[in-house]
């Protein structure tokens, strides 16, 4: 039996770059249904992750949850048990059950090491969650900015969270700045193959790569990259997007959610320098929490192949 790795979205942006015979191949060596020992280790190595996870309206949601190295750990090669701590109040977890699907990303900023796993819950305690793999592969380092974490102690208590439905200046000010963000996506479509769930990626540029329209609306330049487009396919077949927004200075988020259409105007991607493609995404929904993640990071470079933003 054939083993289904990838959905309509992700074929149709494949076989429009010509990968598509080539992604197959690395699919045998690339996609597996469990983590090998090499990215157990890696998530038990760090201190925060990025998790996707989805409510009971079908929405995404982007979050990042942080810890001592070991917070995140895989008992064996098909489970992730990830402790949580008090997540009360936000979506994400207060919405979360039994077997449903979460998307993981591990990403280490000070190296640029990235893998990414799409589950399901398995079990659920006070504290913690265990989650059993469905897919798990590693991605490139493409776009991430260095990054090292400066501080792990939150000096205060975080503000309780603002909601709105529109970005005011403080937060056009932060996407403005920005070399990086992360986003979740979620398609499901009844299969029961891997592709289905949500995954969790990031995106990362030049500071002020993601452009705002106005208060409802950003554009954000697709770079090449690995090929395998589960973000953007995943937004071709549903649009609804949730992404996350870090001031790493300050620890403050920034969580956008909203309807995403994919671009194709090769003259609307040539005003972006490096994109193959634009995603112009409409606000609906934003929540700012400020001071909310407890680390803190330090600048230490950008990506060498980050397009240069001037060549306008």
């Amino acid at each position: 039996m054939t083993i289904k790795h990838f959905h309509e979205g992700e074929l149709r942006l494949q076989n429009q770059v010509g990968m598509r015979e080539k992604i197959d191949m690395l699919t045998k060596h690339l996609m597996r249904d469990h983590m090998p020992d090499q990215h157990r280790d890696f998530f038990e190595g760090l201190e925060y992750i990025f998790l996707g996870t989805v409510d009971r309206l079908g929405l995404p949601h982007t979050t990042i949850l942080t810890g001592p190295a070991g917070f995140a750990s895989s008992p064996d090669p098909k489970t992730l048990i990830v402790q949580t701590g008090n997540r009360t109040g936000l979506p994400a977890f207060d919405q979360i059950a039994i077997g449903q699907p979460v998307g993981v990303l591990g990403i280490d900023l000070s190296n640029r090491r990235r893998n990414r796993m799409h589950g399901r819950v398995s079990a659920m305690d006070d504290g913690q969650i265990s989650i059993i793999v469905v897919q798990s592969y590693g991605n490139c380092p493409k776009y991430i900015n260095l990054r090292d974490i400066c501080d792990n102690g939150m000096t205060s208590p975080p503000n309780a969270a603002e909601v709105y439905e529109s970005l005011d200046p403080q937060d056009i000010e932060l996407i403005t700045r920005s070399d990086t963000f992360f986003i979740a996506s979620y398609v499901q479509d009844g299969s029961d193959a891997p592709y289905e769930g949500v995954d969790v990626n990031h995106r990362g540029g030049q500071p002020g790569f993601v452009s705002v329209n106005s208060a409802t609306q950003i554009t954000i330049p697709d770079y090449r990259g690995n090929d395998l487009y589960n973000t953007f396919g995943n937004l071709l077949l549903n649009p609804d997007a949730a992404l996350l927004f870090i001031d790493f200075e300050t620890g403050d988020q920034l969580h956008l959610h909203g309807t995403a259409k994919l671009i194709e105007d090769p003259a609307a991607a040539a005003a972006h320098p490096g994109a193959l493609r634009l995603l112009q995404v409409t606000i609906s929904g934003v929540t700012r929490r400020t001071a909310a993640t407890e680390l803190r990071w330090q600048f230490i470079e950008t990506s060498p192949v980050n397009p240069d933003l001037t060549q306008q």
